[in-house]
């Protein structure tokens, strides 16, 4: 478990993959993922029982409230190299009834302060699509723009560009101490 000052990260149990699934195959979250496909929930359990249960690469959380056991999103560090350290995030607050409160950057910095402090990553990235505005709370946190992957997905009829951002353990302990 990883405290906040707004959330708790938890590992996710068998019993949160409906949640979960519910959260990936919708369409308002889904535009925003690389992957295009619903799914269902023996995949999904399946993917938690090979994946998310013995892969040392991918470490993801469910996310709640400090003051509530309800479950308002995920937020995940995978794709961890061990000789580079460096590992991809990706965050999603499933409610929106969350947004726009702190609960979405405080879901980041939280998973930042483990991936850096516990982890010892030296790089943290991600990859954004054009259409989402989480790209300016990344940036507001400290994630420089790294690259542009022009005309990178098709989403919803038209191509969108991919911003690859990144931050280093160096400019993660000068934004923090």
């Amino acid at each position: 478990m990883i405290i906040g000052d707004k959330v708790i990260l938890s590992k996710p149990t068998k019993e949160d993959m409906p949640q979960l699934l519910e959260w990936r195959n919708n369409p308002n979250h889904r535009k925003y993922y690389r992957e295009y496909r619903d799914t269902n929930l023996e995949d999904q359990t399946e993917w938690y029982k090979n994946i998310l249960m013995y892969d040392p690469t991918w470490h993801h959380f469910i996310v709640r409230p400090i003051n509530d056991n309800t479950p308002i999103g995920v937020a995940f560090l995978n794709h961890i190299h061990p000789v580079y350290r460096t590992g991809e995030f990706g965050i999603t607050l499933g409610h929106p009834e969350y947004r726009g409160k702190g609960y979405g950057k405080d879901m980041l910095k939280t998973l930042l302060k483990y991936g850096f402090e516990e982890l010892n990553l030296n790089r943290i990235w991600c990859e954004v699509y054009s259409n989402n505005e989480s790209v300016h709370m990344y940036r507001k946190i400290g994630f420089k723009d790294e690259g542009i992957l022009r005309q990178h997905v098709f989403k919803n009829g038209k191509y969108l560009d991919s911003y690859i951002l990144g931050m280093l353990k160096t400019e993660y302990y000068k934004k923090n101490g």
